[in-house]
């Protein structure tokens, strides 16, 4: 009986000691496995956080880099402001320009439609302004009027098309003034360097030693540059001075043939394309027309009896021209009669 009892005690006492090392061996493995799993963690947070520094870095480089090209563009705005009052320190204070208004039956159109009304309106007004300042101000920049696309527009009436395209064609006659003022004022400019240098220039000088038919159409390029600075009101007597030399040396091929043809001499074969006056004359006189005819300002006496005067010349040149086509000397070639007598007639 006591033999069973030690057997029994024995059996317990083993088994305690087996759980117990199973205990032991259990939360050994279990703590290593806590301790890799708190390491892969760890790990991973570090890897995070390193990814997350060098997104921060990377950020930190680009706002520094943005903070140099703002001190930059600060200094030049700086800079444009500082010079930007020194020269209107120098400019005389100009008249104040009136607002746009819309007119009654285009106040009927769409928003844009009015916007783009009123931005041209605005434009004309601004560049009539400058042609009162005689473009003193805009010369020497690249300043032109802004050309808006009115035929791309619909109108809810069809009567407001037409105070559209008046107002774009003002702006194409600003445009157009301010280009060649410009290149008259560049060549007045020229020619006054010339005569500092004791050089013997006159305006344009450089236009008659073209070819024959490329100087013709140079000389049409310098009349109607002189025009443009006489309905400016710049450069006055140097613009006179251009319209009667070159003008004179323009018509000069039409007098010389009707002079030959008043003297009842035989008439020599004509090697000139007289078609040229189809062409440019026509261009000359309505220019010249549109001048005097714009609402802009109201030019001088003098401006308006010398683009007058021109025009009624020229006329009287193509006239004469007309006449000693009549006759049957000239080529056909040389000069188109029915043409001709067309721009007559429109004229």
């Amino acid at each position: 009986m006591k033999r069973i009892v030690k057997l029994k005690r024995l059996n317990l006492f083993l088994a305690a000691i087996s759980v117990i090392l199973l205990i032991v061996f259990m939360l050994t493995t279990t703590k290593e496995e806590s301790w890799r799993q708190v390491e892969q963690d760890i790990m991973t947070e570090i890897k995070r956080l390193e990814n997350e520094n060098d997104r921060l870095q990377n950020q930190i480089e680009e706002l520094e880099s943005q903070n140099r090209s703002l001190k930059t563009y600060l200094d030049a705005y700086e800079k444009n402001v500082i010079d930007l009052k020194n020269a209107a320190g120098n400019c005389r204070q100009g008249d104040a320009i009136l607002p746009a208004e819309l007119l009654p039956g285009v106040a009927d159109e769409s928003l844009e439609n009015r916007r783009i009304y009123l931005a041209m309106q605005m434009e004309k007004k601004r560049w009539d302004h400058y042609q009162q300042e005689q473009y003193q101000h805009v010369l020497d920049d690249t300043s032109e009027p802004d050309i808006y696309a009115v035929h791309n527009l619909d109108f809810a009436n069809a009567d407001n098309r037409q105070k559209f395209l008046e107002l774009e064609g003002a702006l194409n006659l600003h445009r157009r003034l301010i280009r060649d003022v410009r290149l008259f004022h560049d060549e007045v400019q020229y020619q006054q360097t010339q005569q500092q240098n004791q050089e013997d220039y006159e305006l344009y000088d450089l236009k008659f030693k073209l070819a024959p038919f490329a100087r013709e159409s140079a000389l049409v390029d310098a009349l109607q540059q002189a025009m443009s600075a006489l309905s400016a009101g710049i450069y006055q007597e140097e613009a006179v001075a251009v319209l009667d030399r070159i003008g004179d040396a323009f018509t000069k091929p039409i007098r010389q043939l009707y002079e030959q043809q008043d003297t009842k001499e035989e008439l020599k074969p004509a090697k000139y394309n007289y078609n040229l006056y189809v062409l440019y004359g026509e261009k000359l006189m309505n220019y010249s027309d549109s001048l005097t005819r714009q609402t802009s300002i109201p030019l001088g006496p003098s401006a308006f009896g010398e683009l007058d005067f021109f025009n009624r010349q020229l006329l009287d040149q193509i006239y004469n021209l007309y006449l000693v086509g009549q006759s049957g000397v000239l080529d056909p070639a040389s000069l188109n009669l029915d043409e001709l007598e067309a721009v007559l007639n429109s004229n």
